[in-house]
């Protein structure tokens, strides 16, 4: 793990807050690898700075809403474990496959990693993605096909959405879909921050033949505005931390593998 300084941690404490509205002591301690008593000196003291309300446990947004930071301000938070997330995920992809890229700042980490896979099909409709899977073929890295799902543009997610996306999609079938989520959670499913979003991630899911999930440990027990899907709906999760203990037993009995970068 990966060792931050006090004012490291306090800002990687409010961007989760930012992100979900609540953070709770256990979860940061264990995250960061500190102690409890670090943890309630740092929300104590962003307290006096007026930059959350602290609650039994935890604490919360003065004033949560419920939007999503830009694809830009995502983009290099917990970078390095996206990028190992972006790797592992890709070695589950064949040649000859054809994949499906949702929006998110982890799933464009999986592209720099398609160099060595032959007759690729890739969709996607994350611009940044296509920025990305674009260059890496015109260096001749990626010798693929790329198909853009057109669409209502959503310019602070850099993404395409809408009616006419959900309909292009619908006439696509793939192998593997590689899903972003702004949360997962065993009472709450997989959940997203845009009703839009959702529902062109849900077409995708429909048509792949295997969904996997890549979240980094941010993510986990987490809920956000939109219901995607329940979890044993998916069929792998790949994350830069272990599943937490609760979930050991619910991934078992659905049959479904989690899988450590």
């Amino acid at each position: 793990m990966q060792h931050l300084s006090a004012e490291e941690r306090k800002e990687r404490i409010l961007y989760e807050l930012n992100n979900y509205g609540k953070v709770m002591v256990k979860q940061l301690a264990e995250q960061f690898g500190v102690t409890m008593e670090t943890i309630r000196r740092d929300l104590d003291f962003l307290e006096i700075q007026c930059q959350l309300k602290r609650i039994h446990g935890g604490a919360i947004k003065i004033s949560y809403d419920k939007t999503e930071p830009s694809h830009t301000q995502r983009r290099d938070v917990f970078r390095e474990e996206k990028q190992k997330i972006g790797h592992r995920a890709a070695n589950f992809i064949n040649d000859d496959e054809v994949i499906a890229i949702d929006t998110g700042t982890t799933t464009c980490e999986i592209l720099y990693h398609l160099k060595d896979k032959k007759n690729i099909t890739v969709i996607l409709n994350n611009i940044a993605a296509l920025n990305i899977i674009m260059d890496l073929k015109n260096k001749g890295l990626f010798h693929g096909k790329i198909l853009f799902l057109g669409g209502e543009i959503n310019t602070d997610q850099l993404s395409s959405f809408g009616p006419m996306s959900e309909k292009m999609m619908g006439d696509f079938y793939v192998d593997k879909a590689f899903i972003a989520v702004g949360g997962m959670s065993l009472k709450h499913g997989l959940t997203s921050y845009d009703m839009n979003e959702a529902s062109l991630t849900q077409k995708i899911m429909e048509n792949a033949k295997e969904v996997v999930v890549v979240a980094d440990h941010s993510k986990i027990g987490v809920r956000n505005f939109y219901k995607i899907c329940e979890i044993e709906e998916t069929h792998m999760i790949v994350s830069d931390e272990n599943p937490p203990k609760e979930w050991e037993e619910f991934l078992g009995k659905n049959e479904m593998k989690w899988i450590k970068a």
